[in-house]
């Protein structure tokens, strides 16, 4: 029986600190040169990432590398790291600029920031044709403004996926403008949910096996927003602290949910062999959803913690890096961890 691995990844939301995920895909795509998910679900940086993988011009790694490179905030000669990693509060030139209605009349201005410069980099990193012709799946999340219901956008519906559609999902409010596709409008998905974790989980549970073929299927999950936090001491702390709980994942992702769930797929799997063949609960719709369901057989979350939401906007080249290598030593540790168990 020959065995196939099939890998979603699943990328948060978090700004600046997306440079981890960068980091991990490049570790994985270095141990793994044949590497390739069947899905990639993204939010908010997560999608700017997920994008960029799927449809980099120059190849995956390499587009990533060239927009962390490229979104590096200049450093400013004898000004201290602290206030550096501040500089980007006013501007960072390959992503945006306050905006001149912002300037003029703040009150009535719909965002503080222009995004033109990230709009043109995006578009100069990824080729559009190439998501919307890719055999993996990217799904995209964003909020509808007017209904405040979570919109997926995916590269396999017959409309693909834009640029438009790519940048409405890390237009967080009121620091970046709404975006209008198909005559509706779309903040940050992060807004709603921080975690696209649903379509990945759909995708793989819908992944067909062949005969002789066995699926391994696997789940790697990259969080920004770390759960734990020293207390907060002042009013900026509480709002940092505040951020932080409303953009963490709220499921608790770890070996105990994956087993759970693992024991309620097999205790429905039990009960569908002992069911009488013309029992009528066969028909019944709740049945055959539950018993769709598939075991997921690898999972990682991969969490980053070394900072809080304070750094969702530090573009300095130091905290770039440091993230970057944190994302490449964490995947190095989730794949040995998988070798292992897997022998």
């Amino acid at each position: 029986m020959t065995k196939t691995t099939k890998t979603a990844l699943v990328l948060q939301g978090g700004g600046a600190l997306g440079a981890y995920q960068y980091g991990a895909i490049s570790a994985i795509e270095e141990a793994q040169p044949d590497f390739e998910p069947c899905i990639v679900t993204g939010v908010s940086i997560g999608a700017i990432n997920a994008a960029v993988y799927v449809g980099g011009r120059e190849g995956g790694v390499k587009s990533l590398k060239r927009l962390w490179d490229t979104v590096k905030m200049p450093t400013i000669p004898f000004l201290p790291q602290q206030w550096q990693a501040k500089a980007s509060k006013v501007a960072n030139p390959a992503m945006y600029y306050m905006s001149t209605s912002y300037l003029m009349t703040p009150l009535v201005a719909e965002s503080v920031y222009d995004l033109a410069p990230f709009k043109q980099l995006l578009n100069d990193l990824i080729d559009f044709d190439k998501i919307n012709q890719s055999k993996i799946r990217l799904v995209i999340e964003a909020v509808n403004v007017e209904t405040g219901e979570l919109k997926q956008f995916n590269n396999h519906d017959e409309e693909g996926i834009d640029l438009d559609k790519v940048v409405s999902s890390m237009s967080i409010p009121p620091n970046f403008p709404m975006v209008a596709v198909d005559n509706n409008y779309y903040w940050d998905g992060g807004l709603y949910a921080n975690m696209p974790l649903a379509p990945a989980i759909n995708y793989l549970e819908d992944v067909e096996t062949k005969k002789g073929e066995k699926v391994v299927r696997e789940l790697i999950i990259m969080n920004l927003f770390r759960k734990n936090s020293p207390l907060p001491t002042n009013i900026m702390e509480i709002s940092d602290r505040i951020k932080e709980i409303m953009f963490e994942s709220k499921l608790k992702l770890d070996r105990k949910f994956f087993e759970q769930m693992k024991g309620y797929i097999e205790m429905m799997q039990a009960v569908d062999k002992e069911l009488p063949k013309n029992s009528p609960v066969r028909k019944m719709k709740a049945y055959q959803e539950l018993l769709n369901h598939k075991i997921i057989d690898r999972h990682g979350v991969l969490q980053y913690e070394a900072e809080g939401v304070e750094g969702t906007d530090d573009f300095t080249p130091e905290a770039i890096d440091f993230r970057f290598r944190r994302g490449y030593r964490d995947m190095q540790n989730y794949l040995h961890l998988s070798t292992q168990n897997s022998n």
